[in-house]
């Protein structure tokens, strides 16, 4: 082989190594992923503070009442409705007025429904567990480079990669 030759093949080898870079596409691949976790936090705390503040009332009551019916008040869910069948007559020849019997069986029944809706929430809790929904993002980048190869028997290019 002639310098010439030579010269003109590392002048070349050089000139390719300067343009080796690097050629890379980036495909963006989107992962959803939906899990599910324990019960509904929110509905389970609303239930609780719901049932615990009916139900700490109708405690109340039944502890502090004279009647002997409001003392089944004591039975979470099915007190209020068991004190309300339990009350005696009102009016005329009786120690309460009408319309305070009236008043007392309207807070008793809200009381009961309060109950009821706070267990409700409690069990719609755990049957409606709470869910995280996440989005993923993973680039792939495939990567190729080029770069000039010297063998034995000739000259030529090398390609390799990550596909």
């Amino acid at each position: 082989m002639t310098s010439t030759k030579i010269i003109s093949t590392l002048v070349a080898c050089a000139a390719l190594l300067s343009f080796s870079a690097v050629a890379s596409a980036q495909s963006v691949r989107r992962e959803t992923v939906t899990e599910r976790g324990g019960p509904s936090r929110s509905m389970l705390f609303s239930g609780v503070a719901t049932f615990g503040i009916s139900y700490g009332a109708a405690a109340v009551v039944a502890a502090e009442s004279n009647l002997s019916a409001d003392h089944s008040m004591y039975v979470p869910f099915a007190g209020p409705w068991m004190a309300l069948s339990g009350r005696g007559p009102c009016g005329v020849g009786t120690p309460r007025s009408c319309d305070a019997a009236t008043a007392n069986k309207v807070l008793i029944i809200t009381d009961g429904v309060f109950q009821g809706l706070g267990g409700l929430l409690i069990l719609e809790a755990f049957l409606n567990p709470e869910t995280h929904t996440t989005t993923r993002v993973a680039l792939n980048q495939p990567r190729v480079q080029v770069a000039p190869l010297v063998g034995a028997n000739g000259y030529g290019l090398a390609a390799f990669g990550n596909f």
